[in-house]
């Protein structure tokens, strides 16, 4: 029997996990596919809990999407790590693990849209800067690829700056600096929904001393591509 799963990042403590889950439910409720959604921070539900309970329904084969814009520590050993120990207690399992969702072409299409709705100044030097998450570890610096050849994939008049909340691609190094060479300045938040990393980026943001007008947009905000991009990453699983 095949099971999907979908491994968001989560919190072990607050409400955010419930209110992630309540996103979720919302934002896939006309899906055909059956699911369930397992947390990496939670120490009730996460990957390794979650799949103890789906082999305990009989389920054998896998297909799991991590709900991650990029490949972070998180996608690159975390993840993995917990299949492999999964398979050595059960090897009658199998599992299959999508790419991240920023690797979809549909996700440049919502940055693209993003963009297109903020209200410029007629004949103003524009530029946009796409912030994600990023890696604090510098052993890990596949996100920070992606990141830039994403940002390389998105159609638009002006220069589009690659930026993260975390390492050394962090908007907090040279911010300022952009913002002094634009009269306004796009800022897209590349994450699930605008929740507590997405303040964090506002609060670092208010806290610079920046040159141009700014205009921050939405993050995802469990956009309807979304659910069709997740839908797409377990079509492309092959267990």
């Amino acid at each position: 029997m095949i099971g999907n799963i979908l491994v968001a990042h989560g919190m072990r403590k607050g409400d955010q996990n419930k209110a992630l889950e309540e996103f979720i439910t919302t934002l896939l409720k006309d899906e055909q596919y059956h699911y369930e959604l397992a947390f990496l921070e939670s120490d009730t539900q996460n990957l390794e809990i979650t799949m103890e309970s789906m082999i305990q329904q009989g389920v054998t084969r896998f297909r799991i999407v991590p709900l991650l814009i990029f490949s972070t520590m998180h996608y690159i050993s975390d993840i993995p790590q917990t299949l492999k120990e999964m398979n050595g207690k059960y090897p009658h399992i199998v599992s299959e693990m999508s790419e991240p969702l920023g690797t979809h072409p549909y996700m440049a299409e919502l940055v693209e849209k993003r963009i297109a709705d903020v209200q410029l100044k007629e004949g103003s030097k524009v530029a946009t800067v796409v912030i994600a998450h990023g890696n604090g570890s510098g052993r890990f610096t596949k996100a920070h690829d992606e990141l830039k050849a994403f940002v390389k994939s998105i159609h638009t008049d002006h220069l589009i700056h690659a930026r993260a909340l975390y390492g050394v691609l962090s908007f907090r190094n040279d911010l300022d600096e952009i913002s002094n060479n634009y009269d306004e300045l796009i800022i897209v938040p590349l994450f699930l929904f605008d929740g507590r990393l997405v303040n964090k980026v506002k609060t670092f943001i208010d806290q610079m001393t920046l040159f141009s007008d700014i205009h921050i947009t939405p993050s995802i905000n469990f956009d309807h591509i979304l659910k069709l991009i997740i839908r797409e990453k377990l079509e492309e699983l092959c267990v």
